[in-house]
């Protein structure tokens, strides 16, 4: 099969995800290292949080350009780990938005508090967007043009391959 545009799309919006999941951990310590251990702990947790959601959201791009391409292997894989990665995603985004709300409440918002925040709602942005229904419409105009006709969201692209995958491998 020869590369089309959603295609290079598709293996784009992989590349994307993995280059985000070593950048924006990094811009957030560089910019946002706290001085204490607490606050450093607070913006470890939202960084595992963003680092967990990028990686799943890369492989699982990358793997769908695969299947496209009619290797269905990388899918496979790609969905074992979405499917084991959801719950522990889930429970790292909660407790980082519950360490970051007591950071904030105990000291206020500072800049390391806010960037450790503003991780922490892109993490659970990354959940949402992966595991439920998809946020992205700016890339593409069909997608935004339902959305602002009023045709709201659809269900994310990853839930529902996830969901057909977990039906077949209960049986």
């Amino acid at each position: 099969m020869k590369p089309g545009k959603p295609l290079r799309d598709l293996r784009t919006y992989g590349r994307l995800e993995a280059f985000n999941a070593l950048f924006v951990p990094a811009i957030a310590t560089y910019f946002g290292w706290p001085g204490d251990v607490a606050g450093g702990v607070v913006l470890a947790l939202a960084n595992l949080a963003v680092v967990i959601g990028l990686v799943v959201g890369a492989v699982y791009w990358l793997a769908l350009a695969a299947r496209l391409k009619g290797d269905p292997a990388p899918m496979r894989r790609a969905l074992i780990l979405a499917d084991r990665a959801q719950r522990p995603l889930l429970a790292v985004v909660v407790l980082s938005v519950i360490a970051v709300s007591w950071l904030i409440a105990a000291r206020g918002l500072t800049l390391p508090a806010g960037i450790a925040a503003t991780a922490t709602l892109l993490a659970a942005l990354e959940y949402v967007n992966y595991y439920h229904v998809q946020l992205q419409h700016f890339d593409n105009l069909a997608d935004w043009r339902k959305l602002v006709r009023g045709k709201g969201f659809r269900r994310a692209h990853m839930a529902r391959d996830l969901a057909v995958w977990r039906k077949t491998a209960s049986r």
